[in-house]
């Protein structure tokens, strides 16, 4: 006698639950173990390397390339954690050893808290964190350092360039500049040692603060005339010339009365001011 079938939506049993993604279960394995620590190794590395995209691209390149030579069979699964390994292979190229130590040191960290209370593994994370960011810290700082040393280098041969082709055209540069308040064509006429005698008489902390006081003090000064200014005089290291009888010794003061006027490169027809010196009596 044949079983009648069962109606619709009865069977034998219950319906067996779907299965749930578990960590536990994918990190037992070697591969998937390999894929979270690379991603995780990726995702800590990336702020420090500016939030760069190229290194993703990069292993997002490499996997395509393993699956289109079908290269994914061969490796058993190992196509993805290759692809993870070119990802932090490329942050580590835009980062530093510093780097490095830092975000293995937040890894440390976040599995000790993950795993707590395995408190010590945590204890030891955050020990490292800190010790590697003052490591972190200092070799920017250091970085930071080298490259405004690097640009003041760079300046000086522009500040060469920008000088007056004739040591007579210095103090006219200057007396016009200032009555202007102007500061580039005097700043840039200025050796590191001009300007720091300027500043310290002046009394400000800027070369532009400098010519913008100096400007108040010389306001209602008669026009520049160069026929009338002081010539400067050839000395064993230069020239100088005698500002103390014009504006700019009335409003400079006149222990920066006479400027002392170098040629900043004998190759070069270029005059600057290397210093100051007060007037004579």
């Amino acid at each position: 006698m044949p079983i009648p079938p069962l109606p619709q939506g009865q069977g034998t049993g219950p319906t067996p639950p779907r299965p749930r993604f578990d960590w536990r279960r994918l990190t037992r394995s070697p591969r998937g173990a390999a894929t979270v620590g690379l991603l995780a190794a990726a995702l800590l590395l990336w702020p420090f390397a500016g939030f760069s995209w190229i290194p993703w691209l990069v292993g997002l390149v490499a996997l395509v390339v393993l699956r289109l030579l079908r290269l994914d069979g061969p490796l058993r699964g190992w196509d993805i954690p290759l692809a993870c390994l070119a990802v932090v292979a490329g942050l580590m190229v835009s980062t530093g050893p510093w780097a490095w130590a830092l975000a293995a040191s937040i890894g440390i960290l976040l599995a000790g808290l993950a795993q707590l209370p395995w408190w010590r593994l945590a204890a030891v994370g955050a020990v490292l964190c800190v010790v590697s960011g003052i490591g972190f810290g200092l070799s920017v700082h250091q970085a930071r350092v080298a490259q405004e040393q690097a640009q003041v280098m760079a300046g000086e041969p522009l500040r060469v360039q920008l000088g007056e082709t004739r040591a007579a055209r210095v103090l006219p540069a200057i007396l016009t500049a200032v009555q202007l308040d102007d500061a580039d064509p005097v700043c840039r006429l200025l050796t590191p040692e001009a300007e720091a005698q300027l500043l310290g008489a002046v009394g400000v902390a800027s070369c532009q603060d400098a010519v913008a006081e100096l400007s108040r003090r010389s306001s209602g000064a008669a026009p520049v005339d160069d026929e009338r200014l002081p010539q400067p005089q050839a000395t064993a290291d230069g020239s100088v010339v005698d500002a103390c009888s014009t504006a700019w010794a009335s409003a400079a003061g006149r222990e920066l009365g006479r400027i002392l006027i170098m040629q900043t490169d004998p190759a070069v027809q270029r005059f600057a001011v290397r210093g100051f010196a007060p007037c004579a009596g």
